[in-house]
């Protein structure tokens, strides 16, 4: 039995945010990478499904009325749906959705100038400063796990939401931002407000390695 990426960085980040705990809790992660991964945790166990893909919460189609500019294409995913989680919350959206449409409003930007895959790769630098266009972008993908997380709220109503990737290796200031946007556009009832968290995945990019080696221990634990 193995883990994708995703679900081996949200079963870390999992274990480390309840510690002795963790086989009483259960979470949600969204990883922001190229593409967008998750994972979804019940009692410290990884939910897999019955073709390992349980836990692929960026194809899940999330509403765009109000997260969308009013002339904003809705967005495309490379998988062929159109609206889902990661065509707006991924570094391959932000490449081919969110900045093309975002440079039409602001054709003077300094990423202008470079190609798409440049200019996605550097935005996250102008968010950390403040820059207006970055962070119109990074609002809509923070709005965009919200509304994940929110769907997640009513079918597996989890201990903790977490979020992690490319998009919080960033300035502590800016992963404090990204992670109150996301928790700002996360519904929730007044019952589960009071019994969850949301957190960040700890140890950015060594989270994957580092659940692989965990679901390893797991597996060869009498």
């Amino acid at each position: 039995i193995y883990n994708i990426d995703g679900n081996a960085a949200a079963l870390y980040a999992h274990d480390q945010l309840f510690g002795h705990d963790a086989d009483r809790r259960s979470s949600v992660s969204a990883i922001v990478g190229t593409w967008l991964g998750g994972g979804v945790i019940e009692q410290g166990h990884v939910i897999r499904g019955v073709t390992g893909m349980a836990g692929e919460l960026g194809h899940v189609h999330i509403p765009m009325d109000g997260l969308l500019a009013d002339d904003q294409p809705v967005p495309a995913c490379n998988c062929g749906f159109t609206g889902d989680a990661e065509s707006v919350a991924s570094l391959t959206g932000l490449e081919c959705n969110l900045l093309p449409y975002w440079l039409t409003k602001y054709p003077d930007h300094p990423v202008a100038g470079l190609s798409s895959k440049d200019g996605a790769r550097q935005i996250r630098s102008y968010g950390e400063a403040g820059d207006e266009m970055a962070l119109r972008i990074f609002t809509q993908q923070a709005q965009a796990i919200g509304r994940l997380f929110t769907i997640a709220a009513n079918f597996t109503d989890p201990d903790a939401y977490l979020v992690g990737g490319g998009v919080i290796e960033a300035e502590p200031h800016f992963r404090s931002w990204f992670l109150d946007a996301v928790c700002d556009a996360t519904t929730l009832r007044a019952e589960q407000v009071e019994a969850t968290q949301f957190a960040l995945v700890s140890d950015l990019d060594m989270a994957g390695a580092r659940g692989s080696a965990l679901a390893a221990l797991h597996a060869i634990r009498p």
